[in-house]
């Protein structure tokens, strides 16, 4: 029993290493993707990305997060719309070049996201993904 177990574990972290490696599970990019900024970038997470284990895979390195409000808008769903008195909370995050383009690959940016520089509630800036469209309206 103790031997099943072992090699379940080695399986995983094999799994886990592969995929940790190479983002074959993303997406290409499109031509519709918008041009990359160079260096590291604060990215706001609020659906998935908000979650470590999934923006860290994706990034495919660890990436921790603090606690980060965008005012003015309203979560619906995946979605985020304008609203003046809105607020949505999430994550924000600093990623690396490489980590940025997988982001790009995973959200489809310019397919079915847009991403966008937000200025969050404590002033400073960072990149948002929301749909281009939604079954609510754009």
């Amino acid at each position: 029993m103790r031997r099943i177990g072992l090699i379940l574990v080695v399986i995983l972290v094999l799994a886990l290493g592969m995929i940790w490696r190479a983002p074959v599970f993303l997406p290409q990019l499109t031509d519709a993707a918008p041009s990359l900024p160079a260096g590291e970038q604060q990215v706001f997470g609020y659906a998935t990305l908000a979650h470590p284990a999934v923006r860290s895979v994706v990034a495919g390195r660890w990436l921790p997060g603090e606690e980060a409000v965008l005012k003015g808008w309203e979560r619906v769903g995946r979605h985020l719309r304008p609203d003046p008195e809105g607020r949505v909370e999430g994550i924000v995050f600093t990623v690396s070049p490489e980590g940025f383009r997988r982001l790009d690959r995973y959200e489809q940016a310019g397919v079915r996201y847009l991403r966008e520089r937000k200025t969050l509630a404590d002033g400073s800036e960072a990149w948002v993904y929301r749909l281009i469209t939604y079954e609510g309206g754009r």
